[in-house]
């Protein structure tokens, strides 16, 4: 008989996006408030707040619940007919208080009366994050997918011509039951991550990109599977980190891609996130939102790695199975892990005087597209600062490596989640290039 699934989990058939919700503000410290703005078609509904991590074999705690709230049906959705920016012009529907939180990372979901279901992402933060490993939220990544009842950064209703310049939080979430990019590229990795025993805090890449310094004394810095849209602040905040002695730890692929820029909305600041992908198009002279590589910042110098192509295919396959990563993996040269390639992959940049010099731990050999013959690399690289930088070069590292799901082999789940354990531990320990030097 298998186990019941766990409390705080949806399934397909009861998220509808007839009920559905998002926080203002969506990272707070413990005692402030947050109101929800919520709309459900029925009578009533309740919220329960779950935090996520990694508690005796199950994946959540429940903390809180609300009390019975009467549902309304909230339709005031305002588009922008110039930049095709859709926002949610709502009433507060209820209203939080974290006093009791501890801090985390928490999955809010809403139980409507006839079953219909949706998550609300919630980050509590630390008041003292230093030595701390820190777990990024990719809210802005989340929000450039995000068509919940109007376009995303990809298409509008009739393709890329008509889609949104600009984004707001002020709005539900469309993928991950409400949760964004969450429950595939994040929720395996921070499970892992608090497994280890490591005790990660969390930040959202908003509260980087909106705080200089706020990485200053940060053991590690930890980037999860799909984390693709930065403000150039948090990508100066990041590597002003590692050159202060912080980890960056890339569990990903296609890192930093495109840059954005943040802007205010009615419920407060930096909740509007802009991205023309179009030097012509994009209003502002400076710091355009285009690809940071096309304005001589490429994404080498933040993971020492290219973004290489979608979609790839291939096998991992481990080059220099000495590294610290691989200790008691079992790994041996030349030894493949199947399932973990793709669906997008980065390649090895050259050395950076920001990322310092580096070493190959893993050479996959992929296909790009329908036949082109490239590579995907795991690299770790040490900065003056003594910081090690270590990027695994493919996206389906979180996905289907640190997840339970079965279409990936039971030994490459074995080696991924040791190995992954492996580099939080050692990266918790202060900088890596002290401990494991090239």
């Amino acid at each position: 008989m298998s186990a019941a699934p766990e409390k705080w989990k949806i399934s397909k058939s009861n998220f509808q996006t007839d009920t559905a919700g998002f926080a203002s503000p969506n990272s707070v410290l413990p005692g402030e408030l947050v109101d929800l703005y919520i709309t459900c078609p029925k009578k009533t509904f309740t919220v329960t707040a779950y935090r996520m991590g990694y508690y005796d074999g199950r994946e959540s705690q429940e903390y809180w619940n609300s009390e019975s709230i009467a549902c309304t049906q909230q339709s005031t959705q305002v588009i922008d007919p110039k930049t095709f920016m859709s926002e949610s012009h709502w009433d507060v529907s209820t209203t939080v208080d974290t006093t009791e939180f501890l801090p985390g990372f928490y999955l809010l979901k809403i139980n409507s009366d006839i079953g219909h279901q949706s998550f609300i992402p919630l980050v509590i933060r630390e008041v003292d994050l230093t030595s701390r490993v820190i777990v990024s939220i990719p809210t802005m990544t989340s929000l450039a997918y995000n068509s919940w009842k109007g376009a995303s950064a990809y298409r509008g209703k009739t393709g890329f011509s008509d889609r949104a310049r600009i984004l707001s939080f002020d709005r539900p979430l469309s993928l991950g039951y409400g949760s964004g990019k969450y429950l595939n590229y994040i929720h395996p990795l921070l499970v892992a991550a608090e497994k280890s025993g490591i005790a990660p805090a969390y930040l959202t890449d908003v509260d980087v990109a909106s705080n200089p310094g706020i990485l200053d004394g940060v053991a590690a810095y930890v980037s999860g599977g799909h984390d693709e849209y930065w403000t150039s602040e948090e990508r100066s905040s990041v590597i002003n980190a590692r050159s202060l002695g912080t980890n960056l730890l890339f569990f990903g692929a296609n890192v930093s891609y495109w840059r954005v820029r943040l802007s205010d909305s009615p419920l407060g600041i930096n909740r509007r996130m802009e991205i023309y992908k179009s030097s012509a198009e994009d209003p502002q002279k400076q710091l355009k939102t285009i690809r940071f590589r096309d304005s001589k910042n490429p994404e080498g110098d933040l993971t020492g790695q290219f973004y290489n192509c979608f979609p790839a295919r291939g096998v991992f396959s481990v080059s220099n199975p000495s590294s610290f990563v691989f200790e008691g993996s079992g790994a041996k040269k030349g030894s493949q892990y199947p399932g973990i390639i793709g669906l997008e992959v980065d390649r090895v940049a050259p050395e950076s005087t920001k990322t310092g010099p580096r070493e190959i731990l893993a050479n996959s050999n992929v296909i790009c597209g329908s036949d082109t013959k490239s590579t995907s690399n795991f690299i770790y690289a040490v900065a003056p600062s003594g910081a090690g930088t270590i990027s695994v070069g493919t996206m389906r590292w979180v996905v289907r490596g640190l997840s339970s799901n079965p279409i990936t082999p039971a030994k490459t789940r074995a080696f991924v989640s040791h190995v992954t354990s492996n580099i939080l531990i050692e990266a918790s320990k202060g900088p890596l290039g002290e401990l494991h030097p090239l």
